[in-house]
């Protein structure tokens, strides 16, 4: 269009070049005619005048055509603003219902602190029986709003898990103290029972055999109880992997609802791209962020299906608004391509003016001047027109000369500054390609990041499911084996309580027949000590009695000694008294202690003494 432009303003200087050549040609066969010539030469001045108004006129009319192309195309920028505002404000009402959504959300989080603080306090009294808990959760001052509620319900399930484990230790503490009673029960009954078997023989085989059975059971016990322990420890490592596994998800449910904001902040700005981008400022129709990206708090495989469905939205709407970036920049590359062709035609058209109107400030005069005196020299007139007259003549010319040159350096500085527009649109136009083209540089890595990203959470996925579902598989059959094994436990508990029981029955018994048995070894050492004390006095009793018997022997021999003596004596008084008579022989045979002369009276006391001797001897052992 500039080329069309310059080649018809070159073709109308030609033209005037022709016309004064014309003129020049013409005036040759008039010379006859001064006047008529004279009036041809002004006539044909007045259409060269004409000739160039009409130029300048039409110079003029592309100018203001150009301009009106320039008017219209900032009037496409204006309209591309108000599109730019009119996104804005959808974009406004989108962060409107945002804002609703989030209300939304702030009503279902009241609901679930509701629910949880009921819960919680359901919890708390069914354990009311072992503490009580003050009312409502527990508050700090670090958090707020739903992390000051998981504050709250973790602190109060901790400290029920806390009393629940105290309880079970409370339990399992008296449990022990009660085991290690019975077991210094059972050593003190073993050194009684060995106590008992040095004393009573009689009892050492029973309390052998009572004792293999306590050592019995204290072995089933004690296989019990590390059977119990081993459970104890399984069912320790479940619950340590089964929290393990919740903590690991919790840790990853606001990894997944960071990237579900992201994603959705995401789709956010590749759909305004995409609305900026847009021909007519309106973007294809798509599913809104808000049902794409609902997260759900609860179920991970929920947030994977979300988190994946997002990102598939976001890579299609990339991919259309990557398109549509590509079809733009073409466009402006375009565009931009003709505003330099027409920066450089405007910059040769300014040169090419600037050139013809220095020629024509330069040349122009003379020029006029030296035709018209050739003219009246080819007249027969010798006229030379000095500076005054070539003046007068050329000064009509002259201002009309140079309003022409103001008016067209009016429209080269209108082009001038035209141009300064143009480039500094050519400029912005650039910095906005580039400016698309490195945001389009940057989703396309985000949006290869997050396939990659997509991927890993698909093999995390697996694993995460794999290793679940063998967990779960793990704790179910744990369970199983809990119950099998609680149930064993508890029939063998019972078994041994019943056991335990008799054995007490059975202890009873026997402390009952110890203390019979201490008794009966009480009185029949108060026997012994009296047979032993009438032993004693026996063996005296006999010690006196021999003594008394030696006595009596030694006696009887000094008896017989003296009554052979006697016997000796009566015969010898037998052979000498022969001759003896009278009343009294009589009385001397029949007594004869008077007749052998001994005292009565005196031998009857003697007698008495000596058997009252003999009696205290052997009395005195007795006493």
């Amino acid at each position: 269009m500039a080329d069309d432009d310059s080649s018809t303003v070159l073709s109308d200087v030609d033209d005037d070049d022709a016309a004064s050549a014309s003129v020049a040609a013409d005036s040759s066969p008039s010379i006859s005619n001064h006047s008529d010539q004279q009036n041809l030469l002004l006539l044909a001045q007045l259409e060269d005048a004409r000739r160039a108004r009409d130029a300048s006129d039409k110079a003029l009319k592309d100018s203001e055509s150009r301009l009106t192309r320039l008017k219209a195309f900032a009037q496409d920028v204006i309209k591309k603003r108000d599109d730019a505002l009119r996104s804005q404000s959808d974009a406004a009402s989108q962060r409107d219902d945002l804002s609703r959504q989030l209300h939304s959300l702030h009503s279902e989080i009241a609901t679930l602190t509701q629910m949880l603080t009921s819960g919680m306090e359901k919890i708390s009294g069914k354990i009311s029986a072992y503490t009580t808990f003050p009312d409502g959760l527990p508050t700090t001052h670090k958090y707020t709003g739903l992390p000051a509620l998981a504050y709250g319900v973790i602190k109060r399930s901790n400290d029920i898990v806390e009393e629940l484990l105290r309880q079970v230790d409370l339990a399992s503490k008296s449990r022990d103290q009660a085991t290690e009673t019975m077991e210094h029960r059972n050593y003190e009954i073993a050194i009684e029972v060995s106590q008992l078997e040095a004393k009573i023989s009689a009892l050492r085989e029973d309390l052998s055999h009572k004792e293999s059975d306590i050592e019995k059971l204290t072995g089933s016990v004690a296989q019990m109880e590390a059977e119990l322990s081993d459970l104890r420890r399984f069912r320790d490592e479940a619950d340590n992997k089964a929290r393990a596994l919740e903590a690991k998800l919790d840790s990853q449910r606001p990894l997944f609802l960071e990237q579900l904001n992201f994603l959705s902040k995401l789709h956010e700005q590749i759909h305004d791209i995409d609305k900026v981008v847009s021909l007519d400022g309106k973007s294809d129709d798509t599913e809104p962020t808000s049902s794409v990206f609902m997260s759900n708090e609860v179920d991970s495989d929920e947030n994977l299906k979300v988190l994946l469905d997002g990102l598939k939205s976001v890579v299609e709407l990339a991919g259309v608004a990557k398109e549509k970036v590509r079809h733009k920049m073409d466009k402006t590359n375009g565009e931009v391509k003709s505003l330099h062709e027409k920066v450089d035609a405007l910059i040769e058209e300014k040169t090419h003016i600037g050139t013809l109107l220095r020629s024509v400030l330069s040349s122009n005069k003379s020029e006029v001047l030296q035709v018209a005196e050739e003219g009246l020299r080819e007249a027969g007139i010798d006229l030379k027109l000095d500076g005054k007259e070539r003046s007068s003549l050329g000064e009509a010319h002259d201002d009309e000369v140079y309003t022409l040159a103001g008016a067209l350096g009016n429209t080269v500085k209108e082009s001038q500054i035209k141009i300064i527009e143009l480039q500094h649109l050519v400029e912005a136009l650039r910095a906005e390609s580039s400016l698309l083209k490195a945001r389009l540089d940057a989703q396309t890595k985000e949006i290869n990041q997050q396939k990659l990203q997509i991927k890993d959470l698909e093999v995390k996925e697996r694993t995460a499911n794999e290793s679940v579902e063998g967990l779960m598989m793990d704790i179910t059959a744990a369970e199983e084996e809990i119950l099998r094994w609680k149930a064993a436990a508890e029939e063998e508990a019972a078994a041994g309580g019943a056991v335990e029981k008799e054995f007490q029955s059975q202890i009873l018994a026997l402390q009952k027949e110890l203390e019979d048995r201490k008794q009966a070894m009480l009185e029949l050492e108060n026997k012994l000590k009296f047979k032993e004390e009438t032993a004693a006095a026996a063996m005296a009793a006999r010690e006196a009695a021999e003594k008394s018997l030696k006595l009596a022997d030694i006696r009887s021999t000094r008896l017989r000694q003296r009554l052979e003596e006697l016997s000796r004596q009566v015969e010898q008084s037998n052979g000498q008294g022969s001759s003896l008579a009278g009343p009294s022989g009589v009385r001397y045979a029949c007594w004869p202690w008077q007749w052998l002369g001994l005292n009565f009276v005196r031998y009857s006391g003697q007698a008495e003494a000596l058997e009252s001797s003999n009696e205290m001897e052997l009395s005195e052992p007795l006493i």
